[in-house]
């Protein structure tokens, strides 16, 4: 998936839908065995079980990667995105799903894609038209509906803690987004290494037990897919789309999930998921539909990432030449994936883009 060749939307898009499976199948799966153990005794070995997965994968690629590496300046909205995403998102997660249904559940984490979307366009300075806000409101009334007839006990507090989780994620997908310029991996790997570590040492030290072997080697299971790939493989769908608009293909998951929950779960599908899950569908259909195109300027950027210089000349963001070496504009026979410290000249053109990391301009002419 890092050999990205032809249209890096596209393959953003492919590994955004990707991630969102594996992170949708993960709730249900959740559910299943929250009751096993502590909140953050799971917690620690779903993304112990990320860790392990994400180390295979580094070993598999190899050098194969030509990424940009995490820098001093990337360890504040590293800590932050671990603690987060990798801490208080998931113990919210298991103990939200042991007061709550998992189709319910599942439908909820929708929130996560309102969340992310809201911080990246009211901070993050992203674009978002009047559909893809019209898409979130539909979205968070479709969460609500699910709390219709049941604002106390156990389901308002399940629901406020997947609301959480949601929260948490959703800054975690902005700041992800900062780093995903980065090497993917290694931003994954040290996230899920930050987290499993200290959550299973404050486990151990509250005297919480570690479950029976087939309950642990599920919990593994489960992060390795629905966490470990699934945050590597978001990665880099935020680099290429973006926060607000990952946020749309990322809003796929909890279906995923609910239908999981339908069909093997068998659980009951109700009048207020039929209501939400057709407001929520609604919503996704919108954002995705939403097409940006308009004659913009690039300012003088500098920046290191993972790039490679188009031989055709549609892509003039990196047209930049290479002292010494003989590859560029100079010498057009050449291209190939590459990582280093580089300036971007001021250009003014027009192509359809999303807000990822060249594209962060003021929109308030277009809105």
């Amino acid at each position: 998936m890092t050999g990205v060749r032809g249209n890096p939307q596209r393959w953003g898009l492919i590994a955004g839908l990707l991630a969102a499976v594996f992170f949708g199948l993960s709730a249900p799966l959740i559910s299943v065995i929250s009751h096993e153990g502590s909140p953050l005794m799971i917690a620690a070995l779903l993304y112990g079980g990320a860790a392990i997965a994400l180390v295979v994968v580094r070993g598999v690629l190899g050098h194969q990667q030509e990424e940009s590496p995490v820098q001093r300046r990337d360890l504040p909205p590293l800590l932050g995105l671990t603690v987060l995403g990798g801490m208080v998102g998931p113990i919210c997660l298991v103990q939200g799903l042991t007061l709550l249904s998992a189709g319910s559940a599942s439908l909820l984490l929708n929130l996560e894609a309102v969340f992310t979307l809201l911080i990246a366009v009211l901070i993050g300075c992203e674009h978002l038209s009047r559909k893809g806000l019209i898409a979130a409101v539909l979205t968070i009334g479709g969460a609500v509906l699910l709390t219709k007839g049941s604002l106390n006990g156990a389901s308002l507090q399940g629901a406020l803690l997947i609301g959480g989780a949601c929260l948490a994620w959703g800054i975690d997908n902005n700041l992800s987004q900062r780093l995903s310029l980065c090497n993917p991996i290694q931003i994954a790997l040290l996230k899920a290494i930050g987290a499993s570590v200290p959550m299973l040492i404050l486990a151990l030290a509250a005297r919480q037990s570690i479950p029976a072997w087939p309950v642990l080697l599920a919990l593994l299971s489960i992060g390795a897919v629905g966490y470990g790939l699934s945050i590597w493989l978001d990665l880099l769908a935020l680099r290429h789309l973006g926060a607000a608009r990952e946020s749309v293909v990322f809003s796929t998951a909890p279906f995923v999930g609910l239908l999981f929950s339908l069909l093997v779960l068998r659980e009951a599908f109700t009048g207020g998921m039929v209501m939400a899950s057709a407001a929520m569908l609604l919503g996704v259909a919108l954002l995705l539909k939403e097409d940006h195109s308009h004659l913009h300027r690039h300012q003088a950027l500098h920046h290191a990432h993972r790039h490679r210089h188009d031989l055709a000349g549609g892509d003039p963001h990196h047209s930049h030449n290479h002292p010494g070496d003989g590859m560029g504009p100079a010498n057009p026979q050449r291209s190939y994936w590459h990582a280093h410290e580089h300036q971007h000249a001021p250009i003014e053109h027009e192509h359809a883009h999303v807000s990822d990391a060249h594209h962060r301009h003021d929109h308030s002419q277009e809105l």
